[in-house]
């Protein structure tokens, strides 16, 4: 018999069974203790089956929801905390890997149907631990006279570790780059395009010089590389107290008696601009893996270093040259912010020196992964993940997301001894290798691309559970709804009643009628689910109170004072914030791994769409698309069918879903739905970026950490207009390739929603 063959009789077999179950179905009613009594024997069994099939869990269990709440214990997610945070654990170090143990060993103990460490080899890179990077200074002698600090300085006993890595910046090279007498480096603010572009306006040029940036805004990255393609030779990064000491700088006033950065702390992090294992672009990292070498991996080719905001100011303080922009001012005290590249009188005969000794090496890192087999849809996936890997003790990023993790798995495991076992396949990944540029993650998902995009109905991130207060949940506009009435049952961890009613409390005060529900950018593993997979993913996470301390991320991130102490006693005291995490995450899986038909929010995905056509029109860039392109509004009448057709859809749900009682039906909705959001994946992804291939919601090419709403529209138009006749018609031809696509896209999903005997 041919495969052809096989699949008619299966289709044919699914049928007749549909028929005959949803025949028993009307014929005897729903089954009961008594009434199942008196069907013929030989069909009791079928009727237990179907009444599985179409039951939903997760409206009937309403009992089970609230022991679920009740199960997360504050108590064991300090001692999980406490455990993952007793040591750095630097990807692929010893201790990275005794974790990778310890929580495949939870996930066994807690009776999951399997659990595997899973490893894969990637390039790391690392700081020279007996030659500690550094950034000198030279009298006219060439004497040193002062050397930054490769660590921070221990404020508090216990906080230093032997075995914490020296601050450097993952990917860049070895260098070393120096200054010429009287020139020291030139002031870039946060190292944006746009300053950049301010800097050239100024008639300041970067190229031959070294710069120094803030921390904040963008990626580290992009920083790099928008300083590298100018033609800079070296880097120096530091954190502002503007942006992580705004109540003062003396020892009262930051770590350990409050959450602000002491002027040592130094943030490490990757300058990795793709994802994954950099010699294994697109392909899973395995034994058996061709790789790159390392001059064609996409890697920067100029150093880089952080430094303390102490270090920053004995540099900064001695530049001359034009004042910075009142707007690009910080917060050191006693510096004037000026832009140099020109020293001050004083220090005309001064030199700076850049030295970084780092080296990269190919690792073995884990991932492990386990699951809880579905007791009806097996094959249907809803996945969970977390990081472990940590630039030094992570108790934030990604330690509280990590006990998140272990007491969630904990406290399924206590229902799975009961008897419970979910619709769907539940399925839990440890992470590793996320700080250098989501490997383990992305790795995996490459390795196993076609199941995950066949089989996958949501994948639920948690890297950092607690950074502040506030819940937010950037997530796919498929499950936006969902997430709000999830947050609707978890008690809230403030004053609040539950942590929506907290949620739309602080929009509130910022002027917005309801929580603010945002699409997804860069930074976590994520990434390769939803843009490469378009797969509908979610980031669970708390974080600072905006409303009170308007900073982009929590003051300690990535350096050695994100402590246990830290966590305990400043930002998550009592551990409500980490339990309204694991809370969070137990509901949402239980809400997609339960529910009969995928609570899926289908017309939030046009309405979103829609928000960015505004956002086109209100920047002007849809005139230019219009000059550019005659046929442009082809795309948005192709918007307006695949609104219509959602609408219709998700009316027509509605009003089947009370009454639907036929399992074959109920698969063969979920299983349109399920592919909705990969219809807009490109197989050759963005232009220019074949690692995202989402062509509705991913990150920007200029900022990795940035959501943006029709990223491949929004590059191809930046410095459209800077280009010459011969680039604009280059470009022009790019932008109309893209819309095209883009329309086709949309009459696509359009025409997935028909009705399934439809072409």
């Amino acid at each position: 018999m041919s495969v052809n063959q096989k699949g008619v009789v299966m289709s044919a077999l699914a049928a007749a069974v549909g028929l005959l179950v949803g025949g028993l179905i009307g014929h005897f009613g729903t089954p009961t203790s008594s009434s199942i009594m008196t069907i013929p024997e030989e069909d009791q069994q079928k009727i237990i089956l179907v009444d599985k099939l179409v039951t939903d869990k997760w409206t009937k269990e309403v009992d089970l929801k609230q022991r679920m709440i009740n199960l997360v214990d504050t108590s064991n997610l300090r001692e999980n905390l406490r455990e993952l945070t007793s040591k750095p654990h630097l990807a692929a170090s010893e201790r990275d890997d005794e974790l990778a143990l310890l929580i495949h060993k939870r996930f066994v103990d807690a009776g999951f149907d399997s659990s595997d460490m899973v490893p894969y080899r990637v390039l790391l890179s690392a700081p020279d631990p007996a030659n500690p990077n550094s950034i000198t200074i030279h009298d006219k002698d060439d004497k040193e006279v002062f050397r930054t600090k490769y660590k921070e300085v221990e404020v508090r006993d216990g906080d230093d570790s032997p075995d914490f890595v020296h601050a450097f910046t993952g990917y860049a090279p070895a260098g070393d780059v120096k200054t010429a007498p009287g020139v020291g480096v030139i002031y870039v603010n946060y190292g944006r395009v746009e300053d950049f572009d301010k800097l050239k306006e100024l008639g300041i040029d970067v190229a031959g010089h070294i710069v120094i940036a803030r921390y904040g805004k963008i990626f580290r990255g992009n920083k790099l590389l928008h300083a590298e393609q100018r033609g800079a030779v070296g880097v120096i990064l530091f954190s502002d107290p503007k942006d992580v000491a705004l109540e003062g700088v003396q020892p009262q006033e930051v770590y350990p008696n409050t959450f602000w950065l002491p002027g040592s702390g130094m943030q490490r992090g990757t300058s990795y601009m793709l994802e994954g294992d950099p010699l294994t672009p697109g392909w899973p990292s395995t034994e058996h893996a061709y790789r790159l070498s390392e001059e064609e991996a996409q890697l920067p080719n100029i150093p880089c270093q952080p430094i303390g905001y102490d270090d920053a100011k004995v540099i900064l303080e001695k530049l001359g040259g034009q004042k910075a922009p009142e707007d690009w001012v910080g917060g050191i005290e006693g510096v004037a912010y000026n832009l140099g590249p020109q020293m001050t009188q004083e220090f005309q005969n001064h030199s700076i020196r850049l030295q970084t000794h780092n080296s990269r090496k190919v690792s073995r890192s884990y991932n492990v992964v386990a699951t809880i087999k579905g007791e009806v849809e097996p094959d249907r996936y809803v996945l969970i993940g977390n990081h472990r890997d940590a630039w030094g003790y992570g108790a934030a990023d990604p330690s509280s997301g990590t006990a998140q993790l272990l007491e969630t798995a904990r406290v399924l495991g206590e229902l799975l001894k009961q008897g419970w076992r979910p619709r769907r396949t539940l399925i839990f990944c440890s992470w590793g290798a996320e700080e250098y540029g989501l490997i383990g993650s992305t790795e995996w998902v490459q390795e196993h691309v076609e199941k995950l995009a066949e089989r996958s109905v949501v994948y639920i991130n948690t890297d950092t559970c607690a950074s502040g207060p506030i819940l937010n949940v950037p997530a796919s506009p498929l499950i936006w709804d969902a997430i709000q009435d999830v947050s609707k049952l978890v008690p809230g961890v403030r004053e609040g009643k539950t942590v929506y009613e907290e949620m739309a409390a602080y929009h509130a005060l910022r002027n917005k009628s309801s929580p603010e529900m945002t699409t997804l950018g860069g930074g976590s593993d994520y990434a390769p689910f939803s843009f490469y997979c378009g797969i509908p993913a979610v980031d669970i996470w708390f974080r600072n109170d905006k409303n009170k301390h308007d900073i982009s991320i929590y003051p300690s991130y990535h350096t050695g004072y994100e402590t246990f102490y830290l966590m305990e006693n400043h930002i998550d005291p009592g551990f409500r914030i980490i339990q309204g995490c694991s809370r969070m995450a137990l509901l949402t899986l239980k809400y997609f791994g339960d529910s009969a038909i995928i609570p899926y929010s289908l017309e939030r995905f046009p309405e979103a769409v829609k928000q960015t056509l505004e956002s086109l029109k209100g920047s002007g860039d849809r005139d230019k698309l219009v000059k550019i392109y005659e046929k442009y509004s082809l795309l948005e009448e192709s918007v307006d069918n695949f609104t219509a057709a959602t609408s219709a859809f998700a009316n027509k749900l509605k009003t089947l879903e009370s009454s639907l009682n036929d399992p074959i039906m109920i698969r063969a909705i979920n299983d349109q739905m399920m592919k909705l959001e990969q219809v807009f994946v490109l197989p050759a992804g963005l232009p220019g970026r074949p690692d995202t291939r989402h062509a509705i919601f991913a990150p920007s090419q200029f900022d990795s950490y940035a959501a943006s709403g029709f990223p491949g529209i929004t590059d191809l138009l930046y410095e459209y207009e800077g280009l010459d006749a011969g680039g604009q018609r280059k470009k022009g031809e790019e932008i109309k390739r893209h819309v095209s696509d883009l329309t086709i896209l949309f009459q696509r999903a359009a025409g997935l929603l028909k009705e399934f005997h439809f072409i």
